[in-house]
């Protein structure tokens, strides 16, 4: 059974709905189900309190009760009301305030990347753009490679095996590759950090910094970060872009239903020195 991710409650959220949202988040956390003395512990709750919110989320259909098990799982009113979200909020939406707190931050201009599976490449699908006359566009929603920049190579680091094959084996219908060792050090060191950084790989003259999002099922669904012109970045500027960028991307993988156990953290950090030019 999974870990419960322990609740986000301050001392000042006690109140009954404050006490049942955390319930019901750990219950949603937990497909195969959880009992009563796990919520009790990972929500520092007295189990009575457990067990009459949880009767009170019954009774409204936002958890259910497994007949053959003293376990609950989600019930399926929140099913339902979580899926009519999903259908009527793209990832665009859900990602326009993160990009928005992303240009007030740094006031660079920031993209969302999203992975296009099907065809093992990626589309710029938002951006919000910075207040500096000079800057880079890059062209959206079409099929860009995986292998360009750090929008690209954030993405493709945290693909599996399998994916990560057949993109490169697609790539490779298309142009020369670069070195496999060189390469596989690149994505390597980009796990490491927790994003990755580019110089003029995509669009010449342009820095590129950017990190993984991840989705519900712990997949690499895209990337989000920056682009800056080389004559305006700094590489004394990149630990405090590189935390922008991994706790932005992190809190929109966070609203887009990953378990924050699931998504990376840098170790210590590494300059552009290690980005492949």
């Amino acid at each position: 059974m999974p870990a419960i991710a322990a609740s986000g409650r301050n001392g000042a959220d006690t109140g009954t709905i404050a006490r049942a949202v955390a319930v019901l988040a750990a219950v949603s956390e937990s497909p195969s189900g959880v009992r009563i003395h796990q919520l009790a512990a990972a929500l520092a709750l007295p189990a009575s309190t457990v067990h009459r919110l949880l009767e009170r989320l019954i009774r409204e259909g936002m958890v259910e009760r497994d007949t053959e098990a003293p376990v609950y799982r989600a019930g399926r009113e929140f099913l339902r009301i979580a899926a009519r979200v999903v259908n009527t909020h793209p990832v665009q939406s859900i990602a326009g305030p993160f990009l928005d707190e992303a240009v007030r931050s740094a006031n660079e201009t920031a993209y969302l990347c999203l992975y296009l599976p099907a065809e093992h490449r990626l589309t710029f699908a938002a951006h919000r753009e910075s207040t500096h006359p000079l800057g880079y566009r890059v062209r959206s929603n079409e099929p860009q490679s995986l292998l360009e920049g750090a929008s690209g190579r954030s993405i493709l680091a945290w693909l599996d095996e399998a994916a990560r094959a057949a993109s490169l084996a697609r790539e490779a219908t298309l142009r020369s590759l670069p070195a496999r060792r060189a390469l596989l050090q690149d994505l390597a060191a980009i796990r490491e950090r927790g994003y990755a950084l580019s110089r003029g790989q995509r669009i010449p003259g342009a820095v590129g910094l950017f990190a993984p999002v991840f989705g519900a099922d712990g997949q690499v669904v895209g990337s989000l970060g920056y682009t800056v012109p080389e004559q305006r970045f700094r590489s004394s500027s990149e630990p405090a872009l590189a935390r922008r960028v991994r706790d932005l991307a992190a809190r929109l993988s966070t609203a887009l239903g990953a378990r924050t156990c699931a998504m990376p953290t840098a170790r210590a950090s590494r300059t552009s020195r290690t980005a492949i030019r």
